[in-house]
């Protein structure tokens, strides 16, 4: 699962697009308090956490040729399909 932002996207406006980008079942269960993003030499990265802060999926993004940001997601084994 993919999507593409603008270089500088600001962090609200990427939350909501991984929000939306998740199947309901699982993003009901997405605790922003627990998620967190952070930045590393590739770029910045979201850990998509429960209430309980069980990681749900990190959500990493990297530069493309068109100069945006295109963000990918890793789930976690239970939250695969």
């Amino acid at each position: 699962m993919h999507f593409t932002t603008v270089e500088n996207e600001i962090e609200s406006k990427i939350w909501d697009l991984i929000i939306q980008n998740l199947k309901p079942e699982i993003a009901k269960n997405v605790s922003a308090a627990s998620s967190s993003f952070y930045r590393t030499a590739d770029g910045l990265e979201c850990a998509i956490r429960e209430v309980n802060g069980s990681l749900i999926a990190n959500v990493y993004s990297e530069a493309d040729r068109m100069g945006n940001r295109r963000w990918s997601f890793d789930f976690t084994n239970e939250n695969a399909n």
